[in-house]
């Protein structure tokens, strides 16, 4: 493995592992939410979470430069932001929303922050 192939794995893995976890973590909660339209945000943010890990896991992504990890962990953060927005009227079903946008709006600036330095890093010669 090269020092390349290195840098882009341990960026893969940091924005997949956030992605794939808060999929996991955020999965129960279809479970305990009464209202289908209260469901649907969990349920998607355990695909995306699926779609992050099958995606690291296949091939050789892992090992390549990809914006797509920084896209997973966006796409988390607009998740979680339709479901504040959907639950915005029941009070019941809000909280988990707004622990979920704390994770995703820290771990999307982190994770464009990393790309950047990642992408520095790679650069240099």
């Amino acid at each position: 493995m090269t020092i390349q192939q290195s840098l882009n794995r341990g960026f893969n893995l940091l924005a997949t592992s956030i992605t794939g976890l808060a999929g996991f973590a955020f999965a129960p909660e279809m479970f305990v939410e009464k209202d289908m339209p209260d469901k649907i945000d969990d349920a998607l943010l355990f695909l995306l979470g699926l779609v992050a890990i099958i995606w690291y896991r296949r091939s050789e992504n892992r090992y390549t430069r990809s914006a797509l990890p920084v896209a997973f962990v966006v796409i988390g953060l607009a998740i979680k932001l339709t479901g504040l927005f959907i639950e915005l009227d029941d009070a019941e079903a809000f909280g988990d929303d707004i622990g979920g946008l704390i994770l995703f709006v820290l771990s999307a600036g982190l994770i464009i922050q990393q790309f950047r330095r990642t992408g520095e890093l790679l650069a240099t010669p």
